[in-house]
């Protein structure tokens, strides 16, 4: 996600854009369709399915375990207290390894994982651009690698700046209409990172818009600084809007940010 610096209603824009800074927008396991759940007899045998996670299964991590390469915290059941479930378990794409550089990578996992997140979530890109959901993804530990395991996890969480909030009871589709809850809306922190609007917080997303046309990241900053100022209220504002993967696959919203005293 790429993230503006804060500008003012009579900001120039040569300034905005020399500052403008690039931000991931999901957590590297650190950014198709999701492949069915092995059996027991496969999970047990060497291959590509080797010991793989179950689509659907929660499980109570901290945000550093979320930032972590591989996870192996165990399964709970969904109606305890949990901070992530299992929304895709792809499979790595042929001719693609695990010592891909990490740019190649990240756009596998986005285009494997934000399809899945984003049909659990439901509603719009607009409305799910809202939301302080966001998702972590996991490779294989070493040990299972070495097996030959070649499978993503997925997971959907509720982000709160370095921290992960509790998901609620599975619904579906999980997000709601607007204007989302506090706890669900979506945030910033005074480092830029999306949190919870529950918790301390500097900006709000308080309006979006759609961009058509291509990735270029010169216009899309143009786009914000002049339509943000008209949904977003006082003299300071930013935007933000996703990679250009998530950009090919379909979202192509511009999230607009009041500073607030939160």
């Amino acid at each position: 996600m790429r993230v503006s610096r804060p500008a003012t209603v009579l900001a120039s824009l040569a300034a905005v854009l020399a500052t403008t800074v690039a931000l991931l927008g999901v957590v590297p396991g650190t950014t198709a369709t999701a492949a069915t759940t092995s059996s027991a007899a496969s999970a047990r045998q060497d291959g590509p399915g080797y010991q793989q996670p179950r689509v659907g299964a929660c499980r109570t991590i901290t945000y550093a375990q979320g930032a972590a390469v591989s996870n192996s915290t165990r399964p709970i059941s969904c109606r305890r207290s949990h901070t992530v479930r299992t929304v895709a378990v792809p499979r790595l794409p042929a001719g693609v390894d695990w010592d891909a550089s990490d740019e190649k990578l990240g756009r596998v996992v986005t285009r494997a994982c934000q399809p899945a997140v984003d049909r659990v979530l439901g509603r719009t890109a607009r409305v799910r651009d809202l939301s302080a959901y966001s998702w972590f993804w996991f490779k294989p530990t070493r040990a299972q690698r070495e097996h030959g395991a070649r499978w993503l996890r997925c997971d959907l969480t509720l982000r709160a700046g370095t921290h992960v909030l509790e998901l609620r009871r599975d619904r579906r589709p999980v997000l709601g209409g607007l204007p989302h809850a506090d706890r669900v809306a979506r945030c910033l922190t005074s480092d830029v990172v999306t949190t919870s609007c529950a918790r301390t917080h500097v900006w709000r997303a308080t309006g979006t818009f759609v961009k058509k046309g291509g990735y270029d990241t010169a216009a899309l900053d143009r786009a914000g600084l002049r339509r943000c100022p008209g949904k977003t209220s006082g003299e300071r504002f930013r935007w933000t809007y996703r990679s250009e993967t998530a950009w090919k696959l379909g979202d192509h919203v511009i999230v607009c940010y009041t500073r607030t005293r939160s």
